[in-house]
């Protein structure tokens, strides 16, 4: 009543958190996938209430004042005569609780399908991002279960006075908030095994008339190299440069070219397309999607530009055709 402004402003956006929450998991799991236009469409409800309260939003307060005494006559947000909407509250609601119903199981069905699928190596190598979204998945279970007896009348919450069960409704995004403060970097999704340092440990040790001072340079310049190109993903640019690389590692292009060189016998150009088909490699272990892109799509996803790029890569790198390859790789 204090301040009938905010009255039905968070309607809409009861049809705006359970698709975004679905979305946010989806990425999270394979951030390799970029957003398509279709999935415009899971935000086509809450755009269409939205746009069906812009006159009440705009209307005079007395409307709004009166849609508040309404709902502290009838002491129920769910059950009160309002046609402030097409659809009456309790249909409203309905909606909204079979939207959140539908993503939440969707979200479970595709958390648990990962994990089971992911293997031991993807899972820990990524072992704190999953468990964190298995618990936020929990909690929002959880959530789910009072919102329905809420709705269905199995439990009151004191009328309209503000209780804990609204806090444990809220606390799956109050708990992804706060860890994603303390963990940023696991907005970048789950990592893929081959795109971690491929470096043996302890460090390789200088063999019998090798350059010790040589051997530790690169070295360092190689686990340099590997760390950035495992957290950036820099290798997916079409158009990565040598140049680009060594002035990332503030190091010179030659110096750049011989880590590559002496440290695994590949060429600078190599080393970058290593990385590139080995990331094609682990998107198709745990991807069922990547296995049915064409060569030219595969090609495009992973930085190589084009399908020809592709194939000359596996040919000078394995001896195999690319098609070839990547069949060989998921027999394994």
């Amino acid at each position: 009543m204090l301040y009938p402004h905010v009255i039905k402003v968070i309607s809409p956006i009861h049809f705006l958190t359970p698709p975004i929450g679905f979305l946010f998991f989806f990425f999270m799991l394979y951030p390799q996938r970029s957003f398509k236009r279709w999935q415009w469409l899971h935000f086509l409800p809450f755009l269409l209430h939205f746009i069906e309260l812009i006159p009440f939003y705009l209307g005079p307060v007395e409307a709004k004042i009166h849609e508040a005494e309404l709902i502290m006559q009838y002491k129920s947000l769910i059950n009160y005569p309002s046609d402030v909407s097409y659809f009456s509250p309790r249909t409203l609601v309905l909606l909204k609780v079979i939207s959140t119903v539908a993503y939440s199981f969707l979200t479970a069905g595709m958390l648990i399908q990962f994990i089971w699928k992911a293997g031991r190596l993807v899972y820990q190598k990524n072992r704190l991002l999953l468990n964190w979204l298995a618990a936020s998945m929990s909690i929002r279970l959880v959530s789910l279960y009072f919102t329905l007896s809420y709705v269905t009348g199995g439990i009151s919450f004191n009328n309209l006075n503000f209780s804990y069960s609204d806090l444990l409704m809220n606390m799956d995004a109050m708990l992804n908030v706060a860890f994603l403060f303390v963990f940023p970097s696991l907005l970048d999704g789950v990592s893929l095994n081959s795109l971690v340092l491929r470096l043996n440990e302890p460090a390789r040790q200088a063999e019998p008339g090798e350059d010790e001072v040589k051997l530790a340079k690169y070295q360092q310049i190689a686990e340099r190299l590997e760390h950035h190109f495992s957290k950036e993903r820099i290798f997916l640019n079409p158009d990565l440069s040598q140049e680009m690389v060594a002035s990332a590692l503030s190091v010179s292009p030659r110096a750049l070219s011989r880590a590559t060189v002496y440290m695994y016998n590949l060429s600078f150009p190599d080393f970058v397309n290593s990385w590139r088909i080995a990331y094609i490699v682990e998107n198709q272990k745990v991807d069922e999607t990547w296995r049915n892109y064409s060569q030219e799509l595969l090609a495009e996803y992973s930085g190589f530009g084009s399908r020809q790029s592709l194939n000359n890569a596996t040919n000078r790198l394995y001896q195999l055709t690319s098609a070839r390859y990547f069949s060989a790789q998921l027999e394994k």
